[in-house]
Formats: structure tokens, C-alpha cells, sequence
């Protein structure tokens, strides 16, 4: 049974509900499943493949999901990674949250000392609660109304990614490496 990690970094605790659920589906399509908050302690050469994730905060990922990633580079470059990132951008601006996770996995990850093997990514609305913030964050909050409050998470779009990674992983799990091929075909 292949083992499967979802990391995940979180502020208020939207995002790890979020890789709590996609989880819950790779586990349920058969996979040995951890959801961890992503810390430099993770040993990823143990997982056959990574599930990583972060909400957006101008326009970047929190550190430690990133970091993860970064710092492990060398030992994961033919392990099969998934990326999602949760934000609130686009309650008021359809599309700009896909931009922003799109221009940041570009910057962060594809660049010459940093090859991953990303076979999907997504991005999910968060939840948003005035509550979460500090005091005098409220009342900034409250006159400049800049993040619209509530729970705007899509849980079928959240399953649906799940379930349609869980196939994407299993495809690429399955399928031998191009050196097996060479061995097998002599």
C-alpha cells in the first residue's frame, strides 16, 4: 500500500481542515494516509508521494509548507507532489487566487535548483472569522471590511480534487519508472 503525506501549513485552522478532508478521501480510495502541519522534522523519503499545502497570504505560502519542500528538494525530485493553496481572494475577485498560487509555485519550486515532479495543484476558498484577530486587527478590519467574513470552503470541490488526485497518484505510482523499463526490456 503506497504511504501518502498531506502537509499542510494554517493560520486559524481553515487549510488543515481542508488536507484533513482530502485525506480522508486518499485513505478512502486505499492509500496509508498522514496528515501532518508542515515542519522541517517530516521525514518525506518515507512517503511515496507528497500532498502539500498552504493558504495564501500576499501572494505566498506560509513558510513552513515551503520549506518543506525547498529543503527536502534533492530527496523528492522523483516523488509525485500535489500542491493547493486556500485563500479568500476569490470571494471578491474570481480567478485571482489560481493566479497568485499559479505566478508563486512558478517563482518557488520551478526554477534550476528546485525540480519537483507536480502532477496536479488546485486552489480552495478558506474561512475567514473576524474573531480569529487580534483587537486592534478587528477594528481595522471592521472599518476596512478588506476580507469578507465566513466560511466559503466548497467541500465537493475539496472531495472531487481528492478523489481525482487519488486516481492521478495511483496512475502515477503504477507506472514503472523509465529505467525499470530499460531493465525489463533487455
Amino acid at each position: 500500500m503506497a504511504r501518502i503525506l498531506v502537509a499542510y501549513g494554517t493560520k486559524h485552522g481553515s487549510t488543515a481542515e481542508i488536507a484533513a478532508r482530502i485525506g480522508e478521501r486518499l485513505s478512502a480510495a486505499g492509500f496509508d494516509t498522514d496528515v501532518l502541519h508542515a515542519n522541517l522534522g517530516i521525514e518525506v523519503t518515507k512517503y511515496d508521494a507528497l500532498v502539500i499545502g498552504s493558504p495564501m497570504y500576499a501572494a505566498r505560502w506560509l513558510p513552513e509548507p515551503a520549506l518543506l519542500l525547498i529543503a527536502n528538494r534533492e530527496r523528492i525530485t522523483n516523488i509525485p507532489i500535489a500542491l493547493f493553496s486556500v485563500g479568500m481572494i476569490d470571494v471578491k475577485h474570481p480567478g485571482k487566487l489560481r493566479e497568485e498560487h499559479d505566478a508563486w509555485v512558478e517563482k518557488a519550486f520551478n526554477q534550476e535548483d528546485v525540480q519537483l515532479s507536480v502532477v496536479s495543484t488546485a486552489t480552495f476558498k478558506g474561512a475567514y472569522s473576524r474573531r480569529n484577530l487580534p483587537f486592534y486587527l478587528r477594528i481595522i478590519d471592521a472599518i476596512l471590511r478588506v476580507t469578507p467574513n465566513g466560511d466559503y470552503r466548497q467541500w465537493d470541490e475539496i472531495e472531487s480534487w481528492g478523489d481525482e488526485l487519488a486516481s492521478t497518484l495511483r496512475s502515477e505510482l503504477e507506472a514503472p519508472a523509465s529505467d525499470e523499463l530499460e531493465q525489463t526490456s533487455c
